[in-house]
């Protein structure tokens, strides 16, 4: 079934994907029915066969049915004018630097005449003011019928949030700025969800009256309702640092305590008739309404599938296999939603509990200890271990780094954690009892302030933390199939997979050193897409150098989101030197690289850089003209391009982010008038050279 999701998903074409799906559901209707008049053993296998084929197709076409804008109800198909858009609030809404966030679902397209029933999701950004602050779950609102396309990522390597807004059916986005959109008093949120937060927010008033505030409010509002707006860059720097960001993730740990707390709880209703079944669906129940109060995270809707069929098979009192019962929930939680397979939680999720549940006995079980204290520990470290062994690649070729104090962490944090989760619990039943809450909050305050504290001390030890660590996705392969084989020999002394491993392993080794090859023989320049801002990389051999303006050099946070990505693909974490736009001087950092005003030579190819007015005045009042490979403009100079191009002949013109919009169209139009080449690095995306 997840095999046909990722056939779909790697079918970008829409032609492609409607005629694969006809494809597929032709087959199905043909061939499916004969798989169940076989008979024999060989034709067993066959309708074996048929009915693996047939759960692809089935995976296919339901990727294919749950891609919303294909559907023609989808508001982008409706053309109205100047209506109105009827929506409602689907998500809580989220506050942002400048904004507030909301997701909404399209009920209506609306105008003077006609009211159009509609589907699809929306992301809308609220100017700040306190109506937009007032915004709940299921509030309706109208607002004006206009949207944008959520636009691709402009630089190489980075963080593509189209596609992941895509794989939650959200592709549009609207700026609505105060005043110009109007509550229409009505709220028809689900009341499952809006109990869930009604309790939440209890909850987080319960834990702010009970003397828990700053960072140790955060951490408890992460940990154990899964509320994470308020944990800031600091925070969340500390704990993936440490290795600890697992701990602010609702998982299976949360949800494991909640089902033992509930089996103790709802213990009497087992001396009923029937009990047993009245306290597996009580159990059910709270498991879920947890859930929905956490957000419906992956790892939390997988921990909550698995702890049902759990509950349901201890009803039953048959015994069950995790592994199916592992399976059984992916399978569910992917016919829901089947692109949930694409989000990272949810992947890590599973792939650390398999691990652990195949390789954790074993491991444990090499070293035996009689003392309780050390017992612990060594189950901690060895559950630790395998977890790491399956999620360690994955979260290598997301995150580029590598907490190498992971294991010294999880002993600190596990425990601690399970401490906060119990001690949080016990404070939110005695909270109608002031004095016992109060005493309840305080100790839980010192034991989260605790657990942040070791987070933070692990974090601050040097080599803490490796970063800028590049592994592409046939690497990670690669990794996946050695950390495999490698168990395979160890468990059961396996010669074929010993042999195997080695062979992957040169494999490894040959896909590294042919990159690194590549690297050591670069030769390019990338001109970055920078929202007011000019960042140029050149990249010669192992050596970086980054022109920029003043801004830029002085914005980690921005350089790390659109250059770094790019720069691990090249194999440089940082710059080895950073020239800022004013230096005039002439300079030669290294090899192929020099400076002189305002020409730089890099390697055979010249660049022209212009970023004011008064430049474009000098070069405009050329006696003859200058031959450049490219013409770089930047910070948004007024001049007349055409007057410029008069006397800089230019192979080709490029037009980075730094100017407006309106001066970009405006020369690049020029540009094409002329019969010149240029890249709108604004429109058009980071230009990269050959």
């Amino acid at each position: 079934f997840v095999s046909g999701v990722i056939d779909y998903l790697l079918l970008a074409d829409a032609a492609a994907q409607n005629a694969v799906a006809d494809a597929f559901v032709i087959v199905a209707v043909a061939f499916i029915p004969t798989a169940f008049y076989t008979k024999s053993f060989k034709q067993g296998l066959f309708r074996g066969g048929l009915i693996y084929v047939a759960l692809m197709f089935a995976g296919f076409i339901s990727a294919y049915q749950h891609n919303q804008i294909l559907r023609k109800p989808h508001f982008s198909n409706f053309e109205m004018g100047e209506g109105f858009l009827l929506v409602q609030v689907i998500e809580p809404v989220s506050e942002r630097t400048n904004s507030f966030r909301a997701i909404v679902s399209v009920l209506a397209v609306k105008n003077d005449t006609l009211t159009q029933r509609v589907e699809g999701k929306l992301m809308l950004y609220f100017q700040k003011d306190s109506m937009a602050a007032a915004l709940r779950y299921g509030d309706q609102i109208l607002i004006h019928n206009r949207f944008d396309v959520v636009d691709a990522p402009k630089n190489p390597n980075v963080f593509n949030y189209k596609r992941f807004l895509s794989r939650q059916n959200i592709f549009h986005s609207s700026y609505i700025r105060s005043g110009l959109w109007h509550h229409t008093g009505n709220n028809n949120g689900r009341s499952f969800i809006r109990l869930a937060l009604h309790i939440r927010n209890n909850a987080l008033k319960t834990f702010s009256d009970n003397n828990l505030s700053g960072r140790e409010f955060a951490v408890i509002s992460a940990l154990l309702l899964g509320y994470r707006e308020y944990l800031d860059e600091d925070l969340r720097r500390e704990f993936a640092g440490a290795g600890a960001m697992h701990i602010l993730c609702v998982s299976g740990l949360h949800v494991g305590i909640i089902f033992m707390v509930l089996k103790s709880i709802f213990s009497f209703l087992t001396r009923l008739p029937g009990g047993i079944y009245l306290r597996t669906l009580a159990i059910i129940l709270f498991i879920w309404l947890y859930a929905a109060i956490t957000g419906f995270s992956p790892s939390v809707l997988r921990a909550s599938v698995m702890f049902s069929f759990v509950s349901v098979g201890q009803s039953f009192r048959r015994p069950t296999n995790i592994y199916n019962t592992l399976a059984a929930s992916a399978f569910v939680l992917t016919l829901a939603n089947p692109y949930i397979i694409t989000q990272i939680g949810f992947q890590l999720s599973y792939l650390a509990v398999i691990s652990i549940v195949a390789l954790q006995p074993p491991l444990y079980g090499l070293l035996i200890f009689k003392n309780k204290i050390l017992d612990k520990c060594w189950s901690i470290i060895t559950v630790s271990i395998a977890a790491q062994l399956a999620t360690g690649p994955l979260a290598l070729f997301y995150f580029n780094q590598f907490p190498n104090y992971l294991l010294v962490t999880n002993l600190v944090v596990i425990p601690l954690a399970s401490i906060i989760i119990y001690a949080g619990l016990i404070t939110l039943v005695v909270a109608p009892i002031p004095v016992v809450s109060a005493f309840a909050g305080k100790a839980l305050s010192v034991v989260v302030a605790v657990l942040h504290h070791s987070v933070r001390f692990i974090e601050g030890l040097p080599y803490s933390t490796t970063t800028g660590l590049f592994i592409s996705f046939s690497d990670t392969f690669l990794v996946f199939l050695i950390i495999i084989g490698g168990v395979i020999f160890l468990m059961k002394d396996n010669r074929n997979a010993f042999v195997a491993t080695l062979m992957l392993i040169l494999f490894l080794i040959f896909s590294l050193s042919w990159r690194g090859t590549g690297n050591a023989g670069q030769h390019h320049f990338v001109v970055y897409h920078v929202n007011r801002g000019t960042a140029v990389d050149f990249f010669s051999g192992n050596k970086l150098l980054m022109l920029a303006c003043d801004n830029m050099v002085e914005d980690e946070r921005g350089q790390q989101f659109a250059m770094s990505g790019f720069r691990m693909r090249n194999g440089h974490k940082h710059p080895g030197k950073v020239i800022t736009l004013e230096e005039s001087d002439t300079l030669t950092v290294f090899p192929y690289w020099a400076k002189g005003g305002d020409f730089i030579l890099f390697g055979d190819e010249s660049i022209l850089v212009i970023h004011s007015r008064e430049q474009a005045q000098r070069y405009a009042r050329l006696n003859k003209p200058v031959t450049v490979d490219y013409l770089l403009l930047v910070q948004n100079p007024r001049i007349e391009i055409n007057d410029l191009l008069d006397k800089i002949d230019a192979g080709l013109v490029i037009i980075d982010a730094s100017n407006s919009a309106w001066n970009a169209e405006r020369w690049e139009e020029t540009c094409i008038e002329m019969g010149v080449d240029v890249w709108n690095v604004r429109r058009n995306g980071a230009f990269l050279s050959n």
